[in-house]
């Protein structure tokens, strides 16, 4: 975050002066966030977002976006327009080759595994990355734990000062007990960024009061299926202090505790149901509701949460196409878009390449089909690119860089060509005799 218009070193020409807030108005907004200009701050709750994870449709929600992503395989490829030379092939490589072993320890999958669960409860994914002395392997990245990183709200764009502080787990918040990272040195992605705080904004802490309540009618409905509660009370018209306290005593070290049955002997008794016997007392409707919501805060359908109630074939489709198209591709998306600027542009240079995850669009394979044979009907797209689609390799014939057009007029001139090039058959032709030349007119 840039708040104030100094000029900072290496300000390219092009890039205009920032306006600059008074010193005085900054030191209102940080102190509200509980620290100086120059002081860290961190994102609050972080030990209740990280237990809350944990939870059972909050972990299933995450598995989903999770698993929908980092089982896709990757690619290094070209940018829109750039021809692939021996020099991008070069970058290619290298970039392929650190992004499948991004350190000792982690694959692909792990490493983004990691990113997408703290983005979707963190509300960012954090990421260190180093350049090693190994030209062949020169790129190192690290996933780091987005809720222990701090940010410095005064950092005025300079490389050499440190940008984030990360934190020795979560207890000492706010203060710069830990270790400092410059902009180059960490990659922090921001989930549903807003200009309100420098920190993103992740669909668990959105449910963090849904599944604070979840939790609590679960341990509410399992007490009351789990314990053999009365449900009725006899009750006594004109009972004495000494009853209604006899009466409290009972409640408390008898129905809360052993769950007998309450009997007092008296005249004029009468039976008062205390709660409801049926499934009602479980509160299972509003238990469903409260999954609902979980589930409209992940952004993934109810039926991910077994909930499946008035769902068919067609709209248990329609639900699943819709969440990928809102859910797990903008998650995905925004990995890929802060690997593509920060990692591989930003931290090696290489600004012709990018990387793709593969296999997120969930198309109508017999529509697309359509499409693609209309394209090619009307000489809009090649065999390659078609091919580059799906993730293929070109062909190995030109062919592949032809459109329908051209094939046909090769295909045609083939066909239309009398000049035979074999030298065998020009120098001893077969003879024919007159009659059947006759035969053939």
């Amino acid at each position: 975050m840039i708040f104030d218009g100094r000029k900072r070193q290496g300000r390219p020409k092009h890039e205009p002066a920032r306006q600059t807030v008074p010193y005085a108005r900054l030191q209102n907004i940080f102190s509200s966030w509980g620290g100086g200009r120059d002081r860290p701050i961190i994102k609050a709750t972080p030990s209740n977002l990280r237990r809350f994870s944990r939870t059972v449709y909050a972990r299933r929600a995450l598995r989903i976006i999770k698993d929908s992503i980092a089982t896709k395989a990757f690619v290094v490829r070209p940018k829109d327009g750039v021809e692939v030379n021996p020099e991008l092939q070069r970058q290619i490589d290298l970039v392929t080759s650190c992004f499948a072993r991004p350190n000792n320890d982690d694959s692909w999958r792990s490493l983004v595994e990691q990113l997408v669960e703290d983005i979707c409860v963190a509300g960012a994914g954090a990421l260190e990355q180093q350049v090693g002395g190994d030209k062949m392997r020169p790129l190192w990245l690290w996933p780091v734990d987005a809720l222990t990183i701090q940010i410095v709200p005064g950092w005025d764009g300079e490389a050499a000062k440190a940008r984030y502080w990360q934190t020795l787990g979560y207890g000492n918040v706010g203060t710069q007990q830990g270790r400092a990272l410059r902009n180059d040195e960490l990659v922090y992605m921001r989930s549903d960024p807003s200009t309100d705080t420098p920190f993103g904004l992740g669909w668990l802490e959105v449910a963090f009061n849904t599944i604070n309540r979840q939790l609590a009618t679960a341990e509410f409905a399992g007490n009351v299926a789990g314990n053999a509660t009365p449900a009725n009370l006899l009750f006594f018209k004109g009972a004495s202090a000494e009853d209604i306290q006899t009466v409290r005593n009972y409640w408390t070290d008898e129905i809360e505790g052993q769950g007998k049955f309450p009997i007092f002997g008296s005249e004029d008794m009468k039976s008062v149901q205390l709660h409801a016997t049926d499934d009602k007392s479980l509160l299972i409707k509003y238990y469903e509701l409260l999954v609902r919501e979980i589930a409209a805060a992940s952004g993934l359908s109810p039926m991910n949460f077994a909930i499946e109630r008035d769902v068919n074939r067609g709209t248990a489709e329609v639900g699943e196409d819709r969440d990928y198209r809102q859910t797990i591709i903008p998650i995905a998306s925004l990995v890929t878009s802060y690997l593509n600027r920060e990692v591989i542009e930003g931290r090696l240079g290489f600004s012709q390449i990018e990387v793709a995850i593969l296999g997120l669009d969930r198309e109508d394979e017999l529509a697309t089909s359509k499409v693609l044979q209309n394209r090619w009907s009307t000489n809009s797209i090649t065999a390659d690119e078609i091919r580059s689609r799906y993730g293929e390799a070109p062909m190995e014939s030109v062919w592949g860089k032809m459109t329908k057009a051209d094939v046909d007029i090769a295909i045609a001139a083939a066909r239309g060509a009398k000049q035979v090039d074999d030298p065998d058959l020009k120098s001893d032709p077969v003879p024919v005799s007159p009659a059947k030349k006759g035969n053939r007119k």
